[in-house]
């Protein structure tokens, strides 16, 4: 009867455990073993669909991975993609995945907190530079009162956001964010609804041909984040007053910024 009741609890338990358990490894079975020692090292690795395999560097089975695929699908478009590993901080190592997911969607959404967050600027001598002014939300694309940063107590299978950003390079623009997720990751898309223009004067990326997305998935040490951008209709290179700008270049530097302000916030929990 022991013996029965036992095996029982230890069902219960086993039952109990998190059921993903993945090691980056398995998240993304594409990577080496030296990639996965760069990334435990807390450094980045990164690819551009015009020369790399981008799709390596995002799990497999995910909300990313299906993103990615139909990016790539797009005729005269380029993808920039990025991927590092966040060790949990001490106050999300004894949440649930469920409290970890609330706690990640929050700190997605922080958005205000992206005033004056930096990136290496070449035109500046690779010296940092301030990339985001402003940052606020909007209740429609039309209106310009701030409204202050969400907060859940749950994560919903989608939600939607209306932003208004300023920036160094392309001035003032409107952008929606679009969340998707799973029990285990936070995918958002970031499109621009205005038109994108260098200096506020000369058109970069027209409306809607820009999309941004960062994701992140809970693996059994810390958080994959996955960052993408994909620019429709416009080749890497573009000539301004006769300067070129490396679009590719200039959005990996943008992605990482907000990655290293996503990982910041977290770490301020």
């Amino acid at each position: 009867m022991v013996s029965k009741r036992f095996h029982i609890v230890l069902f219960l338990i086993v039952l109990a455990l998190p059921l993903f358990a993945l090691s980056i490894g398995d998240a993304v079975p594409g990577l080496t073993e030296s990639q996965i020692t760069v990334l435990k090292n807390g450094g980045l690795l990164k690819g551009e669909s015009f020369e790399d395999d981008v799709k390596v560097f995002i799990p497999v089975g995910s909300i990313g991975m299906q993103h990615l695929l139909e990016a790539l699908e797009k005729p005269e478009s380029f993808t920039v993609v990025s991927l590092t590993f966040l060790p949990y901080p001490d106050a999300m190592r004894t949440m649930t995945e469920e409290e970890r997911q609330v706690s990640i969607f929050n700190t997605m959404r922080s958005i205000s907190t992206q005033e004056g967050i930096t990136y290496i600027s070449h035109r500046a001598g690779n010296k940092p530079k301030e990339l985001i002014e402003k940052s606020w939300y909007l209740e429609t694309p039309k209106s310009r009162s701030s409204m202050p940063d969400p907060v859940s107590t749950s994560v919903p299978p989608t939600a939607e956001y209306i932003v208004y950003q300023k920036d160094s390079s392309f001035g003032s623009n409107i952008y929606r964010h679009r969340y998707t997720t799973s029990a285990t990751e936070i995918f958002v898309n970031v499109v621009n609804l205005e038109t994108m223009r260098v200096f506020g004067i000369f058109k970069a990326v027209d409306k809607e041909q820009l999309a941004i997305a960062m994701a992140t998935t809970q693996v059994d040490e810390g958080l994959l984040l996955v960052a993408m951008a994909t620019i429709e209709g416009r080749d890497p290179q573009v000539k301004v007053l006769g300067i070129s700008v490396d679009l590719p270049s200039s959005f990996t530097r943008r992605t990482t910024a907000l990655g290293e302000w996503f990982a910041d916030q977290l770490n301020k929990q």
